[in-house]
């Protein structure tokens, strides 16, 4: 089913009593104060690598008032430290490159790096080792260019403690030439005990966010999750409707959502 998956992922944090948020690939953080106006009382990390987004994140009030717990590592499978190429980026544009710095030495337009840096490296079942307790439920916002696989393969020992993920994935070796891709990815997370519960965009697509939930929730979970998703669903249907009949319209409604979310 097709949604806006990163609105409905927002909307399940409080159904689903989320307590710790990881922001993986955070960017600017924008997406973390999202959550934490969903979940007041939640512990949100927001993991960032590169260096010039990570200092401009640090030197953010928001994100400092909003206890927004910044960590300028790159989540992967392992522990250690790895070369991270940079794509040139103009912070003077709200729409720039800024987040597309990867792990991967990218192809094509951006096959020569604007810069390679060494950062540190981190699972997160090592980084969340001692922050979780017994029973607390944990949401991920996966957004790493290309290397969402190995993301996952490192939550290993919290993945019982995990409800709900956001993906970004590829259907093609877009970023890396031996990227693991949206089938992998699916395959992986289906193995671990997660279902696929939307995508926004048609998965023939090469880049598009999907959103996974437990198999094993409990009923009520299960008929609230559900109950969302159907809203999620007709909002979608409506919104295409109205870019359809009337695009300005479409447009202003877009400016007045980004203007009450600064």
């Amino acid at each position: 089913m097709i949604v806006n998956t990163q609105r409905l992922f927002v909307r399940l944090l409080a159904t689903m009593r989320i307590g710790t948020v990881c922001d993986v690939g955070s960017m600017d953080g924008t997406d973390s104060l999202r959550f934490r106006a969903a979940v007041p009382e939640s512990s949100i990390y927001a993991f960032e690598p590169n260096p010039e987004n990570l200092r401009r994140m640090q030197a953010n009030r928001a994100l400092q008032e909003r206890n927004i717990q910044i960590v300028p590592l790159a989540a992967t499978n392992y522990d250690g430290e790895a070369e991270f190429f940079l794509v040139e980026a103009d912070y003077s544009r709200r729409e720039s490159r800024r987040g597309l710095s990867s792990l991967y030495k990218r192809s094509g337009d951006w096959a020569t790096p604007a810069g390679v840096v060494r950062v540190k490296t981190t699972r997160l079942d090592t980084f969340l080792a001692d922050k979780l307790a017994p029973h607390s439920r944990l949401a991920l916002w996966i957004d790493t260019e290309g290397k969402a696989y190995e993301v996952i393969e490192g939550i290993g020992e919290v993945a019982n403690h995990i409800h709900l993920l956001l993906v970004e994935v590829e259907t093609e070796p877009c970023i890396g030439s031996n990227q693991r891709i949206y089938p992998e990815v699916k395959s992986l997370l289906q193995r671990l005990g997660f279902a696929e519960l939307a995508t926004d965009h048609d998965p023939a697509q090469i880049q598009f966010n999907a959103l996974f939930v437990r198999c094993d929730l409990s009923a009520g979970k299960r008929f609230r999750v559900k109950a969302w998703l159907v809203h999620a669903r007709l909002r979608y249907l409506l919104v295409r409707a109205i870019g359809k009949m009337c695009p300005a319209c479409l447009r202003r409604l877009i400016a007045m959502r980004r203007k009450a979310s600064r």
